[in-house]
């Protein structure tokens, strides 16, 4: 594994846990009421500041928390706090409970949905909601370049084509399972080079919505869903994805193990 790559696990796990520590410090602020339903909060700057964290980071956790049931996010006006009934907090989609043969069953059912919502996309959607449909596309490869956390822009992309099919059950559809999309992608984060090549995937499905070619942007959305599902079952092959170490004191063992039986 490269030094890059090293480098890309390590900065993502950092991400994870400051995420975790936003999410985990708003949610009990939240539920011991030092907000009122209703009452907006700060802006992505202000609490970034105040956790002394990056935008993308606080963006995460605040999107984790609206499909949760805590907040309301309008886009363009900010984020509001929501009354104690619509609060969840499901176990059974918990990001750190999914496991590899869960991530195939997703892929399975992403797989069924959202090539047609792609080309709802084109067919429907709005100029307004294409261009947050590119715009997220390029924030993803923004974000890569620069070596920052890419995660919400990569959920935003997919969650943009759902709203832009007016079709509210989908767009429901896609954010309830936001979670599950998050941990999917921290796991095929690990394969190399697995993150270039969907937001290069995402900006030909942008690119293909733009211009209206539904049939286009459905086999590209496709095609973008198969080969995530390929380098996820390279998930199952430990070696691909043990640290260099890691492999060289297996080949070690297994040559003293060789030996020994001599």
């Amino acid at each position: 594994m490269s030094l890059n790559t090293d480098h890309m696990s390590w900065w993502s796990l950092m991400k994870e846990l400051a995420s975790t520590k936003v999410l985990n410090e708003l949610t009990k602020r939240i539920e011991q009421g030092d907000w009122e339903p209703g009452q907006k909060l700060s802006s992505l700057t202000g609490l970034a500041k105040e956790f002394q964290v990056g935008v993308s980071t606080v963006r995460e956790a605040l999107r984790i928390m609206e499909n949760r049931g805590y907040l309301l996010i309008e886009h363009g006006r900010g984020v509001y706090v929501r009354s104690r009934n619509y609060w969840h907090n499901d176990a059974s989609l918990e990001l750190t409970q999914l496991p590899v043969g869960d991530l195939f069953s997703l892929l399975e059912f992403r797989g069924l949905l959202e090539p047609e919502m792609a080309a709802l996309a084109a067919e429907r959607g709005s100029p307004g909601q294409i261009r947050n449909i590119k715009q997220a596309a390029s924030v993803m490869i923004d974000d890569l370049a620069k070596g920052q956390d890419y995660y919400s822009s990569d959920i935003a992309f997919h969650e943009y084509i759902a709203e832009a099919c007016s079709n509210e059950v989908m767009a429901k559809v896609m954010k309830g399972i936001s979670d599950l999309l998050l941990e999917s992608r921290r796991k095929t984060t690990r394969i190399p080079g697995s993150a270039q090549k969907a937001s290069h995937f995402h900006m030909l499905i942008a690119l293909a919505i733009e211009q209206r070619n539904a049939p286009l942007a459905k086999e590209m959305m496709r095609a973008h869903l198969e080969d995530v599902k390929q380098d996820s079952m390279k998930l199952k092959q430990p070696n691909e994805l043990k640290q260099p170490n890691e492999l060289k004191q297996s080949k070690n063992k297994g040559s003293k193990e060789s030996k020994e039986s001599k």
